[in-house]
């Protein structure tokens, strides 16, 4: 059998990293709500809203999408860090930790989790 794919100190700076996602999510999803346009920097964290799609939506999803992701890490769930489609293992620790919201290998990138 083997070990968790990431250690103990990698686990706890994913869990950060993706701690700090979310808080800069729910700062703009509180920006939002209270009636300010945030549509640029949806764009500039790397947002995009699909067609139809409001910009409250768009960051609760992301949420979601986070909150998911950091739960992955706290359970040592082997499927983080792979991806969501078909398994394929997204670059070990290095690659988890320059993007750790990421759950999609190049060719699935484009579909939702």
């Amino acid at each position: 059998m083997t070990g968790p794919r990431f250690d103990d100190d990698t686990r706890a700076r994913l869990r950060r990293l993706l701690l700090d996602r979310g808080q800069v999510l729910a700062t703009l999803l509180a920006a939002v709500l209270a009636g300010k346009d945030q549509v640029r920097e949806l764009a500039a964290i790397g947002l995009d809203a699909k067609p139809g799609m409001r910009p409250e939506e768009v960051l609760r999803a992301a949420l979601d999408h986070v909150e998911r992701l950091r739960r992955q890490v706290e359970a040592s769930d082997d499927a983080y860090g792979r991806c969501h489609v078909c398994g394929t293992d997204l670059g070990g620790a290095a690659a988890m930790l320059e993007v750790p919201w990421a759950d999609a290998c190049p060719a699935h990138a484009g579909l939702s989790g």
